[in-house]
C-alpha cells in the first residue's frame, strides 16, 4: 500500500480548491446562503500559533458540518493588522509598522492556507489597507453627523507603557489588558462614541439572541442597569446643590454626611467656600496616581471645610467630603453616605468618627459593630416608619421630590489613540468658525467631518512614529499631515491627528468582508492581494440582506465587553441609520475554549506558544487538525 505523503498531498489538493474556487460561494445565486465566521488573527508577532489554529479549525469543522447539509457557506478571513498589537510587535524588532505589516501579511496568509480551511480567499480584508479604513473613517463621520461621536475634556485612563489612552472596557483590575501595567488617570481631550444611548437596548437583546451564556452575564454585568433614585441635596449658603443617584432612597434619613470623588466639578465651583482649599486640592492631586483598586480599598478623605448639605428628608445639616472611593464614573460622582447601612461608608465613618443613624431595624447583636446592609422595617424616619423597604424607596423619592430612574454601570467608547499605527479620526478643526459659533453641529463649533470625497484620509509614512507620551500622536508633529483648509471658511484649519481604537477596525468587518469582496484578481497565498473594485461609499443591499446577519460566529469569551459589545453597537446605529435592516450582527455567538501551555493560556505575550508549521511538516494538517480537535 502508498504511503501517504502529507507534503505532496496536502499541497496539491489546496491550490486545486484556490484554483477552482471551491469554498467561493456565489452571492446572487446561492439558495441557502449561511455566514460562518470566525474571529480574525491580529498579526502582531511572528505568526500563528497552536491557540490560534484551534479556535479556526474548530469554526471551519463547523462550516464542513453546513456544507454537508446543503448549505451555501460563506467562511472569510482577513488580518485585523492595525492597532497597539503589530505597532508594539514592530517596535520590538525594530521595524516600521507600515513595512511589518507586508511581512507579517505574507506570513500570516501563508500559514493560514497551510490549515486546509474552506477560506474564500477572494473576500480576504486587511483594516490597515486604505480601501478598508476609508470605511472605518466613513463610519466615523456618520456617528458624527448622526450625534453619536463627541469630543470633550474628560479624565480618562492612561497607561504608562503603551502611553495612550484606554477605553474603560481595556482595563482590567486597574491594570491595562494589554500590557499589565498600572493605570492612571490623565485630563485629556478625547473623541467618544455615545454608546451608553443603546443601553437599553443592547441589554434586552440579550434575551433574543443565541449566544454563550458566560458572554452574555459578562455583557449584562458590564451594562450594569439598576434602577433607584435620583436625589438633590442643597448646600447650605450656597447655589450649589448636590445630585446623588442611589437605589436604596429608604435610607435616606440615615444619611449622614455625604462625599464627592476627586473629579467633582462642583469641588472647584465651591473654591471660595472650601476654608481648606488647598489640603483639598492636594488630596486630589495624590489621588490621580491610584489604580481603581487602591481607591476601592483605601477610605482616606478630606472634608470641605465650610460647605454643608442639607439632608432632604430630615433637613439635618451634613458635613462634604471629597474622598477616592467614590468615582465619577458611576452615578453621579457623588453619594450620600449613610454608614448605618453601608459598608463602605461604615468603614470610613468609623475612621472620622462620624455619626451612624440606624434606620432600618438590624439584628442587634451585630449593629453597630458592622454596617447592615438589608432591607426590612424603616425606623428614626418619620411618617415613614414601619414602612418595609420597598415601598418606602418610592414614597420617600415623592416626598422630598426626586426622580426615579435607570442607572447604567456602562459609559462611553473613549476612541481616541495616541499612537501611530490606526487609521486618523477624519475630523477637522477650525478656530475662525469655531469663534464665529459655526461647525457641523451646534454643540461642537469649529468641527467638521472630512469630506467623503477626500476619504480615505490616508496614514501617511512617518519616520519617527515612536509614541510620544505627551498625550498627542506623532502624527501632531507632522505639519504636512494637519495643516488643511476648512471645508467650510476656506482658512487654514487642522486636522485631528489622534488614531481610532482598533477596535472600531473589528466593529464592522463582519460586513466588510460583503462589501469589499469583490477582487478583481485570483487569490494566492504568497503573491499578495488582489484589487478592490468597490470604491463608493454604498454597498449592495441585496447581498447584504441575503447574507447578513452572521448565521454562525466562533472566537473568544475575552472579547465579551469590548469587539462583541462595540459590533452589536454599531450594528444598532447602522439600523438606525438606515443602512441595514437588522440590530444584531451574529444570530449565534459561541466561545471557543483555550490552549494550556505551562500552566497558562497559550500566547504571544506569555511566550508560551507552540509553531503550527513544525508539526503540520511531520505530520500534516489534517492530522493536527484531527489532534486538536
Amino acid at each position: 500500500m502508498e504511503r501517504f505523503n502529507h507534503l505532496e498531498k496536502e499541497p496539491k489538493w489546496q491550490k486545486l480548491w484556490l484554483k477552482s474556487k471551491v469554498y467561493e460561494p456565489d452571492f446572487k445565486a446561492a439558495k441557502r446562503p449561511f455566514y460562518n465566521l470566525m474571529m480574525f488573527p491580529y498579526p502582531s508577532a511572528e505568526g500563528l500559533h497552536v491557540g490560534n489554529m484551534y479556535a479556526f479549525v474548530g469554526s471551519d469543522i463547523y462550516g464542513r458540518f453546513k456544507r454537508m447539509q446543503g448549505y451555501d457557506v460563506f467562511e472569510p478571513i482577513g488580518l485585523d493588522g492595525f492597532g497597539i498589537h503589530s505597532e508594539n510587535f514592530a517596535l520590538k524588532i525594530g521595524a516600521h509598522p507600515m513595512k511589518q505589516a507586508k511581512v507579517s501579511e505574507k506570513r500570516f496568509y501563508n500559514q493560514l492556507a497551510m490549515l486546509g480551511n474552506g477560506f474564500a480567499w477572494q473576500e480576504r480584508l486587511e483594516t490597515y489597507d486604505p480601501e478598508y479604513y476609508k470605511w472605518t473613517q466613513w463610519i466615523f463621520t456618520q456617528l458624527f453627523k448622526n450625534g453619536l461621536a463627541y469630543r470633550k475634556k474628560a479624565e480618562v485612563n492612561w497607561c504608562p507603557s503603551c502611553m495612550t489612552v484606554l477605553a474603560d472596557e481595556q482595563v482590567v483590575a486597574g491594570e491595562c489588558e494589554r500590557c499589565g501595567s498600572k493605570v492612571v488617570k490623565k485630563d485629556l481631550e478625547q473623541w467618544f462614541f455615545k454608546i451608553t444611548t443603546y443601553a437599553d437596548k443592547l441589554l434586552k437583546n440579550l434575551g433574543r439572541i443565541d449566544w454563550s451564556e458566560k458572554v452574555k452575564i459578562a455583557q449584562r454585568n458590564w451594562i450594569g442597569k439598576s434602577e433607584g433614585s435620583l436625589l438633590k441635596f442643597t448646600i447650605f449658603n450656597s447655589q450649589f446643590s448636590i445630585d446623588v443617584f442611589t437605589t436604596r432612597a429608604d435610607t435616606l434619613y440615615g444619611a449622614t454626611y455625604m462625599v464627592l470623588a476627586p473629579e467633582h466639578s462642583l469641588i472647584k465651583s465651591l473654591k471660595s467656600q472650601i476654608t481648606n482649599y488647598r489640603e483639598v486640592e492636594e488630596y486630589i492631586r495624590k489621588s490621580k496616581s491610584k489604580s481603581p483598586d487602591d481607591r476601592a480599598r483605601s477610605k482616606t478623605g478630606v472634608r470641605l471645610k465650610g460647605v454643608r448639605a442639607i439632608n432632604p428628608s430630615s433637613k439635618a445639616t451634613i458635613s462634604v467630603w471629597v474622598s477616592d472611593y467614590v468615582v465619577m464614573a458611576y452615578g453621579t460622582g457623588a453619594i450620600m453616605a449613610v454608614p448605618a447601612h453601608d459598608e463602605r461608608d461604615f468603614e470610613f465613618a468609623k475612621r472620622f468618627g462620624l455619626s451612624l443613624i440606624e434606620v432600618i431595624h438590624a439584628d442587634e447583636s451585630k449593629y453597630p459593630r458592622e454596617a447592615f446592609t438589608g432591607e426590612g422595617k424603616l425606623i428614626n424616619s418619620d411618617q415613614f416608619n414601619g414602612l418595609d423597604s420597598e415601598t418606602a424607596r418610592k414614597e420617600i423619592t415623592r416626598f422630598v421630590k426626586g426622580k426615579w430612574k435607570a442607572q447604567y454601570r456602562l459609559r462611553d467608547w473613549l476612541i481616541s489613540r495616541q499612537r501611530y499605527w490606526g487609521p486618523p479620526i477624519p475630523m477637522i478643526f477650525c478656530d475662525t468658525c469655531r469663534k464665529a459659533s459655526r461647525g457641523e453641529r451646534k454643540d461642537m463649533p469649529g468641527w467638521y467631518t472630512v469630506p467623503e470625497k477626500d476619504l480615505p484620509v490616508t496614514l501617511p509614512f512617518v519616520e519617527d512614529f515612536r509614541p510620544t507620551g505627551t498625550g498627542k500622536s506623532p502624527l501632531a508633529s507632522v505639519e504636512s499631515f494637519y495643516k488643511v483648509i476648512c471645508p467650510r471658511c476656506r482658512k487654514w484649519a487642522r486636522r485631528e491627528t489622534d488614531v481610532s481604537d482598533t477596535f472600531l477596525d473589528s466593529a464592522w468587518y463582519y460586513l466588510g468582508y460583503l462589501i469589499l469582496g469583490d477582487k478583481k484578481s485570483t487569490f494566492v497565498p504568497s503573491s499578495g492581494r488582489g484589487k478592490i473594485k468597490n470604491q463608493r461609499f454604498s454597498w449592495n443591499k441585496t447581498t447584504v440582506k441575503k447574507w447578513l446577519p452572521v448565521d454562525m460566529y466562533i472566537g473568544g469569551a475575552e472579547h465579551s465587553v469590548l469587539h462583541l459589545l462595540y459590533s452589536r453597537f454599531l450594528t444598532m446605529a447602522f439600523k438606525d441609520f438606515k443602512l441595514i435592516d437588522f440590530e444584531e450582527p451574529f444570530q449565534k455567538f459561541r466561545a471557543h475554549g483555550l490552549i494550556i501551555k505551562d500552566g497558562a493560556k497559550m500566547s504571544k505575550s506569555k511566550g508560551n506558544i507552540v509553531n503550527p508549521d513544525d508539526y503540520i511538516s511531520k505530520y500534516g494538517a489534517d492530522t493536527l487538525r484531527m489532534y486538536l480537535m
